[in-house]
């Protein structure tokens, strides 16, 4: 049986290694890959101990490249652009590609977030094609932990800031509002808002269906309710819902965001009494937390939140 290779060092030190080569400044190293600069001429120290031999010369606290140094920076250079090759291909052969970043979010965001994120990434990424998905949260995050997307923006709470080998950064706090057809006869009176569970529970009430993230909400937000208001019908779509509040005296709980477009909805809002607050949050896998497309929609879901403050 042939022997297995052993890499005698890290792909991480030989990063730091060929960064450092390539710049000749430990400051930037530093920079580059959020780390001090103790760390730095420890990881290099660490390279020669490994490799064992010398890839430089001490003059005090300067580094000079040794010939070694050179050889080894060259080959650093062609192994690294046939494991970014190999990524590539696999990545492409997933579905996915390095063309192009696959966000999967809930409907409600099509309405205020996404048309910033288009225009905001764009500006930032110009050879990569933002791509939306809209479903629901449970449907998102599966795809998202089966590499059928690149990052999600969903619903959620504290608990899903501890999903395993993800990065979970929150966008923006939501707020929820009890929602009726501006034709309804049912609306509650000056004295009835904000709207109360008790109030609620004598609703006829239009949802989403179980696997949404704003039907988890609805559901926590009754449950300790002893009347339950009856459910006359679930939808996958919240767009789909709110038209078909129309139909009739029903009610429903949307995000409070959509009143921005209330009028064209025809819709009336009012605001709940539970001061709950809900948030999006942006999930992606921390294998890619340090590329540049995600640094780039990071940075947009950043300044989106510092916009509406």
């Amino acid at each position: 049986m042939p022997s297995r290779t052993v890499l005698p060092t890290t792909l991480k030190k030989l990063e730091v290694f060929s960064e450092f080569i390539k710049s000749g400044s430990v400051d930037i190293v530093a920079n580059s890959q959020c780390i001090n600069k103790l760390s730095v001429y420890r990881i290099l120290r660490e390279v020669e101990e490994d490799l064992g031999f010398k890839l430089f010369k001490r003059n005090g606290r300067r580094l000079e490249p040794l010939e070694s140094a050179s050889i080894l920076y060259e080959s650093v250079i062609q192994a690294s652009k046939s494991l970014t090759d190999g990524i590539a291909k696999a990545k492409a052969n997933s579905g996915l590609s390095d063309k192009q970043l696959n966000v999967g979010i809930v409907n409600s965001l099509s309405v205020d977030l996404v048309p910033y994120l288009i225009k905001s990434f764009n500006e930032r990424c110009k050879d990569i094609d933002l791509i939306f998905h809209s479903d629901s949260n449970d449907s998102l995050i599966n795809q998202l932990e089966n590499n059928m997307l690149d990052a999600i923006l969903i619903y959620g709470d504290d608990a899903i800031e501890k999903l395993a080998n993800m990065v979970v950064l929150k966008v923006i706090d939501d707020t929820l509002s009890f929602v009726t057809s501006t034709d309804s006869q049912s609306k509650p009176d000056a004295s009835q808002i904000p709207v109360g569970v008790k109030y609620l529970s004598n609703q006829k009430m239009l949802v989403l269906k179980q696997d949404f993230g704003l039907r988890k909400i609805y559901d926590q937000l009754l449950k300790s309710t002893i009347q339950k208001p009856k459910i006359y019908s679930e939808f996958s779509s919240i767009f789909s819902l709110s038209f078909s509040l129309r139909a009739g005296d029903y009610g429903t709980i949307l995000p409070s965001r959509l009143s921005s477009i209330a009028k064209q909805l025809e819709l009336n809002f009012y605001p709940l009494a539970s001061d709950k607050k809900y948030s999006i949050y942006l999930i992606f896998p921390r294998a890619i937390e340090r590329t540049f497309h995600m640094r780039s929609l990071v940075a947009a879901c950043r300044m989106y939140r510092i916009k509406i403050k």
